[in-house]
């Protein structure tokens, strides 16, 4: 066991899928160079355990009596919960665990880029191996899901957490009674996926459980939806399996989540997304929404950098904001010192 233990994880973007993996629907997600890091310490006295995260305070509790997953860190007592469940011998020490993120966006505003599943996968990451525990990213990421659902009350797919514990391109499969399937793409070497934020931080959670209490009248449509969205991603998916970049179904996409918002009365494309999306299609790029929209950040795919540099450009004359990102290929890691 070591006393110090630092596990960081990326955050993710989706490019196709959201809402509808909530159906059952596959969903295709990114991971991205924006981390969180969780650094674990042995503490030495009473097993107490500390969490600090700089913007969300700090909680401390008996290590053998974690408090139930509620507040600003709640998807780090989710995941002691869940690894304590697993590794007994973790209630019988003390540690702290600092939280650093560099998620946000200008002004430390939240853009959407999944630090939930990602200080979620840290944690699991960094308990478990103080704990002793040699766990693979595969064991890692069933731990974390099972946690970040905790935290959200069973809502949430767990895409996010997927591509922040495997990296890449992942594409996610939800299934009702086992665990999802995790199937890993590449995009076309030349590609670059670009970011943006609207200007607007929105509620993820506020957005999915107005999508899952659409009942009645509204249950045709988003059926339809779902059904739409599964052909883009079979199209998608078989694009890069020969690849290719498949545009269309990117701004199929698209165009199907701002039809699902109209019908559903959810303000999924907001007109500074919707000015996001239509400045990168003028520039020869697929772009859309990524998440629950609503605000957060839109993406774009390029089949160059080329194509890429105009984009960002466009949107940095319409004051949108690009943001510094790439794929993050390796996913979660884990370093004892």
């Amino acid at each position: 066991m070591s006393d110090v233990v630092v596990a960081r994880a990326p955050g993710k973007l989706f490019l196709l899928g959201e809402y509808a993996v909530l159906d059952g629907c596959p969903a295709v997600v990114a991971a991205i160079n924006r981390h969180i890091e969780v650094r674990l310490e042995l503490a030495a006295g009473a097993a107490v355990i500390r969490i600090c995260a700089p913007a969300c305070g700090a909680v401390e509790f008996a290590a053998a009596q974690p408090p139930a997953s509620e507040g600003l860190l709640r998807f780090v007592i989710a995941a002691y919960r869940a690894v304590l469940s697993r590794f007994p011998q973790l209630g019988k020490r003390g540690c702290s665990l600092m939280i650093a993120s560099a998620m946000a966006g200008p002004d430390a505003a939240k853009v959407g880029l999944g630090s939930s599943a990602a200080v979620t996968v840290a944690a699991v990451a960094a308990l478990a191996a103080f704990a002793g525990a040699g766990l693979d990213r595969h064991a890692i990421f069933a731990i974390a899901f099972e946690a970040h659902r905790a935290a959200q009350h069973g809502i949430g797919s767990g895409a996010d957490v997927a591509a922040s514990a495997y990296g890449g391109v992942v594409l996610f499969q939800p299934h009702a009674q086992a665990a999802p399937g995790i199937t890993p793409l590449a995009l076309p070497e030349a590609a670059e996926l670009l970011a943006a934020w609207s200007g607007d931080s929105a509620s993820t959670a506020d957005l999915v459980e107005q999508y899952l209490a659409a009942r009645n009248g509204s249950a045709a449509a988003r059926a339809a939806f779902v059904a739409e969205s599964h052909i883009y991603i079979d199209s998608f998916v078989g694009a890069l399996r020969q690849g290719v970049l498949s545009h269309a179904a990117i701004d199929g996409a698209a165009d199907a989540l701002a039809r699902l918002g109209q019908q559903l009365g959810l303000p999924i494309v907001t007109p500074r997304l919707a000015q996001l999306i239509a400045l990168a299609r003028a520039q020869g790029a697929a772009a859309k929404t990524s998440g629950a929209g609503g605000g957060d950040c839109g993406i774009a795919l390029v089949r160059d950098a080329a194509d890429a540099e105009r984009v960002r450009k466009a949107w940095h004359a319409a004051h949108l904001v690009p943001l510094d990102v790439a794929l993050d290929p390796t996913g979660v890691t884990v370093a004892r010192r």
